[in-house]
């Protein structure tokens, strides 16, 4: 019985070790592919107009697919339509007296300054008249882009101040994660690179291209500490364009990016600390 005891003893023991040196190879595996957290941005715009107005109609809800030029919203022109029409009929008044005075002119009846004076006048109705045109254009508030509808802003019988949009929409191929990388790991990363990044959706990963290292860095991630002979740290901002599911992800959603850890450990340690 003793010595059933003192094998089961060493059993344990065996099966106690086996366990601590497989935490332990898990561990320095980690650690041997430190993973970075970034997040999502994407290209957003406001759909508005710089004219005010109250909304007659919105023909667009959130998660609708745009095209470039799609009307997205209507605002109230009848007051514009109701000047142009004033100006129109005032147009012809003068279109008829500028011909009488050409025939006058042409017969010696009247001066050189009483036509041009009515031909000016006939000029300038034409140019009000253009620039309602052009208000009346913009009334009609049209998609920007390609792109999806990720929020109203506005809604229907709202007045629209100038510049608010009455919708944003989305670039859904316009989308990229931004991380912040320890400048011990730069040297793993190089435009054009192709990498691969998880996310916490499920099984989703995705595939990305280093489009930017922003040759700015950002303050130090480690106070450095003489006694020690530790060094200062800094962070660049790295930029990669998302290739696809693009239309899965949102804006702040977090992404994760693994590297290889530096050949300098005590610099990493440092970072880290």
């Amino acid at each position: 019985m003793k010595q059933f005891k003192t094998n089961l003893a060493l059993l344990m023991l065996v099966s106690l070790l086996i366990t601590a040196c497989s935490d332990i190879k898990l561990t320095n595996e980690k650690k041997a592919q430190p993973e970075f957290q970034g997040y999502v941005e994407t290209t957003q715009v406001n759909v508005t107009t710089r004219m005010p107005g109250r909304i007659v109609d919105i023909l667009v809800d959130e998660g609708d697919h745009l095209k470039q030029g799609d009307t997205v919203a209507l605002l109230d022109t009848r007051e514009i339509l109701a000047n142009k029409k004033a100006l129109l009929a005032k147009l012809h008044n003068v279109a008829v007296n500028k011909r009488r005075l050409e025939h006058l002119y042409k017969a010696g009846a009247v001066p050189q300054q009483k036509l041009d004076e009515v031909t000016t006048g006939y000029e300038m109705l034409q140019a009000k008249i253009q620039a309602l045109n052009t208000r009346i254009a913009d009334m009609v508030i049209k998609a920007p882009m390609d792109g999806v509808v990720t929020l109203k802003v506005l809604e229907k019988n709202q007045m629209m101040p100038p510049g608010m949009p009455v919708v944003i929409e989305t670039d859904p191929n316009g989308t990229w994660a931004r991380f912040s990388i320890p400048e011990t790991y730069l040297d793993q990363l190089h435009l054009g690179d192709q990498v691969n990044l998880k996310t916490n959706a499920g099984n989703l990963t995705l595939k990305g291209k280093i489009i930017q290292i922003i040759p700015m860095a950002n303050f130090a991630t480690h106070t450095p500490t003489s006694a020690r002979d530790e060094r200062d740290v800094r962070t660049f901002d790295v930029k990669i364009l998302i290739l696809d599911h693009q239309k899965d992800l949102k804006p702040g959603m977090s992404v994760f990016l693994k590297l290889k850890k530096p050949q300098n450990s005590n610099q990493e340690q440092n970072a880290k600390s």
